[in-house]
């Protein structure tokens, strides 16, 4: 239990969100298969909201930005790509 906690409560911060988009649209590009990706992450993302259940005043910020995070981080990798190679 207490390792779907932690995995709940680093899910819960943008971070990982950040991490996933940036590496997809540094590995990928502006692809098919990384715009396709980009949407599973989208849906993964409303999913976990779905299955989250209520959150708390002091964290919902970071719950809820963890989005366009996702797709902030998609950009700037597929940029840093395109200006690195």
């Amino acid at each position: 239990m207490q390792e779907w906690m932690s995995f709940r409560r680093l899910a819960d911060t943008p971070l990982p969100w950040i991490a996933g988009g940036f590496v997809l649209g540094l590995a990928l590009g502006v692809t098919t298969l990384s715009v396709s990706l980009l949407a599973i992450g989208f849906g993964g993302f409303l999913l976990y909201l779905r299955l989250h259940g209520p959150v708390q005043q002091a964290t919902e910020g970071r719950l809820f930005a963890a989005g366009p995070a996702l797709m902030m981080s998609w950009l700037v990798g597929f940029v840093v790509r395109g200006l690195a190679f």
